[in-house]
């Protein structure tokens, strides 16, 4: 069964982490996705190999695949002319380009929107900030440690008050959601694309995705003037989290309390307050007395007998999972929300978070070797042999075997 984006061709000039989350994305939803890499490759290369971000003792680049399964890739010097030559005849095959290009680089490599749908009308060509592209900082950079976790806010609200130094931030905190969030953008470009024939340029950035994230607290701050504190206020027993006697933390969220009280009572046996605290103007004046009793029931059990209660009066709930938990979840394993590496067997990777017509998601190729794929996506813009030995041969293309010689 076709995916929505097959026989769509993409541009991918982007590296680290961000924008080619995107281009994952759209390859999960079935474009033709082509990186171009500088000749030494991505900078992402070497995350893993710097010590950064742990791996494995088999040292195997899970990063790199994450953000780059299902690509073709060729490795392009665009700054010689005959570089820039084949560029834009790969530009004028595509239907999206994705870039994290700082604007003074584009402005060098005449790679700004004008340069480009002067190549290609009906492109859709999506850039991916720091900051932004308005502003006094729109031409500096920007990790996603920086303009999502440090200046939008997110590590602050994250640490607590009394911590020593700021909360740590996992891998790819950022790049991830904002790579994601401009994938949709391409996929409402090109709609507006295939109404019109006009092309169009979508932008975000990390700054506007830790901005988006954090919608409920800046709302909040931009009235009242004050961070959003959490915790202070009287919170329904029924939406709080609790410890069991294992150690475990369990989160009840039965926010219609209505509804749920006689389940959520009858599971740990408190029929007293049950029916004592049957009105729900009567159980909201209570609230912080009445978390006690599920405090000391729940805290009486382990995570087992917890969960099998719960369950069995359909409670709304969820146990702290870790890592492992989570990779052996029902509801993650059955809906394929981690693909299995048709290279790494031991390797799962997550599929972009939407899927169709109920078809499970599939890594149909690892990430490209640097340069693999270069002398077949010039033989599909029609280079001649000859020309793309020229090429191999002047340095202007990289091309690499499959074990990367």
């Amino acid at each position: 069964m076709a995916l929505p984006l097959q026989g769509i061709r993409v541009i991918e000039l982007a590296e680290q982490g961000f924008v080619p989350t995107a281009g994952a994305a759209l390859a999960d939803f079935g474009a033709d996705v082509i990186k171009i890499e500088r000749l030494d490759g991505d900078p992402g290369r070497k995350i893993i190999a710097s010590g950064m971000v742990p791996t494995s003792e088999d040292g195997y680049d899970f990063l790199f695949e994450l953000f780059n399964r299902n690509k073709r890739g060729i490795a392009l010097d665009i700054a010689t002319p005959e570089g820039r030559a084949v560029f834009e005849r790969l530009l004028g095959t595509a239907d999206v380009y994705l870039t994290n290009q700082l604007p003074r680089v584009q402005r060098k490599f005449s790679t700004e929107p004008a340069d480009l749908l002067a190549i290609n009308p009906k492109l859709v060509i999506a850039r991916g900030h720091g900051q932004g592209q308005r502003g006094p900082d729109a031409e500096a950079g920007g990790y996603d440690a920086v303009s999502y976790w440090s200046r939008g806010s997110v590590a602050h609200l994250l640490t607590d008050e009394d911590a020593t130094e700021p909360a740590s931030q996992r891998p790819a905190l950022g790049d991830i959601p904002s790579g994601t969030y401009l994938a949709a953008g391409v996929c409402a470009a090109l709609v507006r694309v295939a109404r019109t024939g006009q092309g169009m340029v979508v932008d975000t950035s990390l700054l506007n995705a830790a901005a988006w994230t954090l919608g409920p607290d800046l709302a909040y701050t931009s009235i009242t003037g004050k961070q959003m504190r959490l915790g202070g206020e009287p919170r329904s027993p029924l939406a709080r989290p609790y410890r069991t006697a294992d150690g475990r933390y369990v989160s009840l969220m039965m926010i219609n309390e209505e509804r749920y009280w006689p389940a959520a009572t009858q599971a740990f046996g408190l029929t007293e307050i049950a029916e004592k605290y049957a009105d729900a103007a009567t159980r909201r004046a209570h609230w912080t007395e009445l978390q006690m009793p599920f405090r000391e029931a729940i805290g009486a059990l382990e995570m087992a007998e917890v969960d099998s209660r719960l369950r069995a009066h359909q409670c709304i709930y969820s146990f702290y999972a870790t890592p492992q938990e989570m990779l052996r979840d029902a509801a993650v394993q059955e809906n394929g929300y981690m693909m299995s590496h048709p290279e790494h067997e031991s390797v799962l990777l997550p599929a972009a978070p939407v899927q169709f017509d109920d078809q499970l998601p599939v890594i149909h190729r690892g990430s490209p070797r640097l340069g693999q794929h270069s002398a077949e996506v010039l033989g599909e813009a029609d280079f001649t042999e000859e020309e793309v030995a020229a090429l191999l041969a002047a340095g202007v293309v990289v091309q690499r075997a499959e074990d990367g010689s």
